[in-house]
C-alpha cells in the first residue's frame, strides 16, 4: 500500500479498536534499574506524579503500543518535528526544513547539538535508520503505515530527505515519529529487535532519561547537557569524526524541563488509577471514563485541562451491495436526524466531547463551520424524509423500498470490556433508531473481530466505530472510491467521483489559505452525501491538582501528545533549575 493509500489500520483510523492487532507474545516485564543500583540517583520530592492506566512492556517506539508505553516514550525520545502551540508543528530534532517539487520532496536540517542519553551525538544516521527499519520488510510493528514507499537519504552527518511518490500535505504530522538511536541498535536484526534488552533500558534523545523501570512505576530524571557543553564522544567511538557544531548552533543544547523529575505511575485498571488520585498519591490523572472524571473533578484543589481530540465516533454503513437500504443518502440523513447527539455527549461522555457535523475537528484548522450546517435531532422531520425515500411506516416498524417485511439490521461495535464507552455510545444510538421504530440489534466483538472479521472482509451492515483522522486529516484512505474494493481501507464501500477529487485535493501540497479553502469544499461535499454519520469527536479530561502548573491545551490525536508543552510545566514552590 502507497504512502497516499495509507490504511486504516496503519494510520490510526480505527484506532482504539485496531492497536495492538497482531502483535505477538512478548517476554515477561521485569524490574530494571537503569545504570545500576549505585549510579542511580534518588527521585527528588519534587517529582511530577502522572497516573497512566495500562501496561508496560517495552519501551522501543517501533513497537510499543500501549497508552501507558507511549506516554514514556513520548518524554524519553523526540522526532524531527513536535507539537506547537495552536496547530503548529516546531523543530525538534530538526533545526529546519523545506519543501520541494509540489510537495514530493522534504528535507531537513537537523540541530547539531542534541545528545543521546548516553551522550553520543544525533545524526543524519540515526533517523535514515529509523525510517529504513519502519520500512524493512522483517518490521512487524504497527508504525509503518506513513513511511511505506517513502524514499529516505542522507546527504551529511545532519541532513537527510525524505522523497515521496506523491505529495502529501499531512507529512509532517509523521514527522513527529521518535528516532532511535542506530548506534545501540543497527547490529540487531530486525526480526529480533522486539525482544531485546533495548524496550526495557531505552536510550533516547528526549528532555528525560530513564531512571528505573518496574510494572507500576516509571521514573524519569529531568536530562540536559552538563555545564559546559555537550559532552564529546569517546575518542575511539566513529562518532568522533563528525565536524564540531557550527558557531551558530546553541552550545548548550536543546530547552531543559523545569521539572526535576517525573513518574509515570501506572495502573491495570482507571478504578485503581482513581483510588490513588482520590488518597492524594497523584497530581495528575486523565483519560478516565467520564463517571470517574466527574466525580474526581469535584474533589477540593483539582482542576480539568480538557485536550479536544480528532478521534470521531461515527456510524458507518455497508453501501457495496446494491440492495443496501441505506445507499440512498435521504435515508442516512433521516438515520442521523433521529440520533439525539448532544444527549449522548451529555449522558455518556458527561459533556467531554463535542458534536460532530463533519468529520473535520471543530478544533482544527482546516474546519470550515458554515460548510456544514448541523443537523438537528428532529424525529418527525427525520420520518418525512424517510418516507421521501420511498420507506413505508407500519406498525410493527419502517419497511425499506420494494420490502415487503419490516427491515432489521446488526450494529456492530466493540463490546463492553474492549471499549465500554463506544458500546455505551453504540447501544445509544440503536435505542433512538428503536424508538424511531427501526428494528436493529446491537452486537459487540472484540477488537480484532470487529476489524479483520467483520469491517475489512464485507461482513457487516452498520457499524458504530471510532476513526482518528491525525492532526492533518486526510480521508482520502476513507473515502476514496480506489479504496472501496473488498478488503480495501474504504470500508464502506462508497464511491463519489466529485468526492474523490475534492479528497485529492485537500491532501495537496499548497499554502494554507488554499487548504482552508479545499476543506471546505471537501466538508460542504460531506455534509450533502453524508457518506457515514459523525456523532461526536472526543475530549481528554486531565485532572490536575493545584501544585502542578504550565499545562496548557491543544488538539491532539493520541494521549502521549498532551506533553507538547511538558518543558514549561513545573511544580508550584519549587525553585527554577
Amino acid at each position: 500500500m502507497t504512502v497516499p493509500e495509507r490504511g486504516l489500520l496503519a494510520a490510526g483510523l480505527l484506532l482504539l479498536a485496531a492497536i495492538g492487532l497482531g502483535l505477538v507474545s512478548r517476554a515477561p516485564a521485569t524490574s530494571v534499574v537503569v545504570g545500576g543500583p549505585a549510579s542511580t540517583p534518588s527521585i527528588p520530592d519534587t517529582a511530577l506524579r502522572d497516573g497512566v492506566v495500562g501496561s508496560i512492556e517495552t519501551l522501543d517506539p517501533l513497537y510499543a503500543t500501549d497508552p501507558a508505553e507511549r506516554d514514556a516514550i513520548a518524554l524519553l525520545f523526540r522526532g524531527l518535528t513536535r507539537l506547537g502551540p495552536g496547530a503548529a508543528f516546531e523543530p525538534d530534532l530538526a533545526a529546519s526544513w523545506e519543501v520541494a517539487d509540489g510537495g514530493r520532496t522534504w528535507t531537513f536540517t537537523l540541530r547539531e547539538d542534541v545528545r543521546w542519553h548516553d551522550g553520543r551525538p544525533v545524526t543524519a544516521d540515526d533517523v535514515v535508520f529509523t525510517v529504513l527499519s519502519l520500512e524493512h520488510p522483517d518490521y512487524d510493528g504497527p508504525f509503518a503505515g506513513p513511511w511505506r514507499e517513502v524514499t529516505v537519504e542522507r546527504l551529511g552527518p545532519f541532513a537527510v530527505r525524505f522523497r515521496l511518490r506523491e505529495p502529501l500535505a499531512s507529512f509532517l504530522a509523521a514527522t513527529t515519529q521518535p528516532i532511535v538511536p542506530a548506534h545501540l541498535l543497527a547490529a540487531i536484526p530486525l526480526a529480533e529487535r522486539r525482544f531485546t534488552a533495548f524496550g526495557r533500558e531505552p536510550v533516547g534523545s528526549g528532555p528525560f532519561r530513564l531512571v528505573s523501570l518496574d510494572d507500576s512505576l516509571v521514573r524519569l530524571e529531568r536530562f540536559g547537557p552538563p555545564l559546559g557543553g555537550p559532552r564529546a564522544p569517546p575518542p575511539d567511538d566513529p562518532l568522533a569524526t563528525l565536524p564540531p557544531p557550527t558557531p551558530a548552533s546553541p552550545p548548550a543544547g536543546p530547552p531543559r524541563p523545569l521539572l526535576d523529575a517525573l513518574e509515570l505511575r501506572v495502573f491495570a485498571t482507571p478504578d485503581e488509577a482513581a483510588a490513588s488520585f482520590r488518597a492524594g498519591d497523584l497530581d495528575a490523572l486523565g483519560g478516565l471514563p467520564a463517571s470517574l472524571i466527574a466525580e474526581l473533578a469535584a474533589l477540593p484543589g483539582v482542576r480539568r485541562v480538557v485536550y479536544p481530540t480528532t478521534v470521531v465516533t461515527a456510524v458507518v454503513f455497508n453501501l457495496r451491495s446494491a440492495s443496501s437500504p441505506f445507499r440512498d443518502p435521504r435515508a442516512r440523513r433521516a438515520l442521523l436526524m433521529s440520533i439525539d447527539r448532544d444527549a449522548i455527549v451529555g449522558a455518556v461522555l458527561d459533556g467531554a466531547g463535542i458534536v460532530a457535523e463533519t468529520p473535520i475537528s471543530p478544533a482544527s484548522p482546516f474546519h470550515d463551520a458554515s460548510s456544514a450546517p448541523a443537523v438537528a435531532h428532529d424525529p418527525a422531520a427525520a420520518a418525512r424524509l424517510l418516507k421521501a425515500a420511498g420507506w413505508t411506516r407500519v406498525t410493527a416498524g419502517w419497511r425499506q423500498p420494494k420490502g415487503t417485511a419490516v427491515a432489521t439490521f446488526t450494529v456492530d461495535t466493540l463490546d463492553t470490556a474492549t471499549n465500554p464507552t463506544l458500546n455505551a455510545v453504540a447501544a445509544r444510538v440503536v435505542a433512538d433508531w428503536t424508538s424511531f421504530g427501526l428494528r436493529p440489534t446491537l452486537q459487540g466483538y472484540g477488537a480484532a473481530q470487529l476489524v479483520e472479521g467483520r469491517l475489512l472482509v464485507d461482513e457487516f451492515e452498520v457499524a458504530v466505530i471510532e476513526i482518528n483522522l491525525g492532526l492533518d486529516p486526510d480521508l482520502f484512505p476513507l473515502l476514496a472510491s480506489s479504496q472501496a474494493v473488498q478488503g480495501g481501507t474504504n470500508v464502506a464501500g462508497y464511491q463519489s467521483t466529485k468526492l474523490d477529487e475534492l479528497l485529492a485535493a485537500a491532501r495537496d501540497q499548497a499554502d494554507p489559505e488554499t487548504r482552508r479553502t479545499r476543506f471546505a469544499a471537501l466538508e460542504a461535499r460531506l455534509a450533502e452525501e453524508l457518506p457515514f454519520l459523525t456523532l461526536h469527536f472526543g475530549e481528554r479530561v486531565e485532572l490536575l491538582r493545584e501544585r502542578v502548573q504550565g499545562p496548557s491545551t491543544r488538539e491532539i490525536s493520541a494521549s502521549p501528545e498532551r506533553f507538547w508543552d511538558v518543558l514549561a510545566w513545573h511544580l508550584a514552590g519549587t525553585p527554577d533549575p
